[in-house]
């Protein structure tokens, strides 16, 4: 255990620790907590961008496609809203707001939505999980109603066939090393060494801060990236693109991840289904939303040691397991699925219809702009008067 300075996740990651029974691991404001692990970002100014024009994180990813796939539909329909990605760093008076949270509810930058007079600021606040939302109404009391789900997606992985070559299994995992990294590699040795299992996979590792644009982080995490390197079975590769990540998944069976990060959504697991791996995840967030019940799931872990021995254990029996004829009749629906449910296809559609459904009228836009500006200048007011600004 190490006591915590300041816990941030990078700015537009998609999940933060889950709370330990008598101690939090996020957010922490108490310098006296304990957590399994500190990213101190003390010094760190980019976390007031909302998004990094380098970063290549789950939130970055979606914004990008989206706005592509949007512009293939209907060009220049994006463009008459203003979008902001879960942290408000500006409100533009002549555009519809929309407010995007990847985040969860526990999340400093979206406190401000316990406020009932800040709702009125967007158009709507979408949300990427039905299980984010129901946070954000539970710890906030933000309203149902006033929300919108729209999950994310993915450009489906290509058909392809997994390679059979002297009993090989390949496992792989590919997200930020804070999320449960250390937890795969516990799970790996022993899974090897105790349990005498896997010993006909290899584990293949792509992860560091790098893809957040924030590759200072990797110094806090360098132990475990040697460990890592030099484990037997194992290979690390760093950071890399997305679309070299969707090549290596072709030649991947499982996707390892044993998560300590309540996901708001997973874009990691989405992938990995759709290429056809087989996934061991724990129940944690909303990962069993995610992964509408095709991973092997189990019952997630406080313990990071037990967590790491019950991951070890279905690990073992999925690489043992995975060509057996009903795990690959399952693999085939999930493809189907996650090809169907989670393809741009179907969601910039969903989309589209979505922005046409609140779009204004020119009547209505001036209409909320005079009151936009009457309550400003009412704030304004205000605040002169009890003279907390000048």
């Amino acid at each position: 255990m190490v006591k915590a300075v300041n816990i941030e996740e990078s700015p537009n990651t998609l999940g933060t620790p889950p709370e330990e029974p008598k101690s939090q691991t996020v957010s922490i404001s108490n310098p006296d907590e304990e957590v399994e692990f500190v990213v101190d970002t003390g010094s760190d100014d980019l976390i007031l961008n909302a998004v990094s024009d380098k970063a290549i994180g789950g939130t970055e990813l979606m914004k990008k496609w989206l706005f592509t796939e949007m512009e293939k539909r209907e060009p220049g329909l994006t463009e008459k809203f203003q979008w902001i990605m879960t942290r408000v760093r500006g409100l533009e008076r002549d555009k519809q707001r929309i407010l995007w949270i990847h985040d969860l509810a526990n999340d400093g930058e979206v406190q401000h939505l316990k406020d009932k007079e800040n709702w009125k600021q967007f158009e709507r606040v979408i949300f990427v999980s039905h299980w984010q939302q129901n946070q954000f109404r539970t710890h906030l009391g933000f309203p149902y109603e006033k929300g919108v789900v729209i999950q994310n997606a993915i450009h489906p992985i290509s058909e392809h066939k997994k390679p059979k070559v002297d009993g090989k299994i390949n496992v792989c995992y590919f997200s930020t090393p804070h999320r449960g990294l250390e937890v795969l590699l516990n799970a790996w040795e022993f899974m090897r060494k105790e349990l005498k299992e896997g010993l006909n996979a290899e584990l293949n590792v792509y992860s560091s801060f790098k893809i957040y644009d924030r590759g200072h982080l990797d110094e806090q995490f360098r132990h475990i990236y040697k460990r890592a390197e030099e484990m037997d079975g194992v290979n690390y590769y760093g950071t890399v693109s997305n679309d070299e990540i969707r090549e290596m998944l072709k030649s991947q069976h499982i996707f390892a991840y044993p998560s300590i990060y309540e996901e708001t959504s997973c874009i990691t697991l989405m992938e990995a289904m759709s290429a056809g791996c087989l996934g061991v995840v724990p129940n944690l967030g909303a990962l069993p939303e995610t992964g509408a019940n095709f991973p092997w799931m189990y019952g997630y872990e406080e313990d990071h040691d037990k967590h790491a021995q019950v991951h070890g254990h279905i690990l073992g029996r999925a690489i043992e397991h995975f060509w057996d004829e009903d795990v690959q009749n399952l693999l085939k629906i999930q493809r189907s699925y996650f090809d169907m449910f989670y393809n741009w296809d179907l969601r910039s559609g969903q989309w589209q219809q979505f922005l046409h459904a609140i779009e204004d009228s020119p009547e209505v836009q001036a209409q909320k702009e005079a009151i936009r500006k009457e309550v400003e200048e009412e704030a304004e007011y205000e605040i002169i008067e009890d003279g907390t600004a000048s």
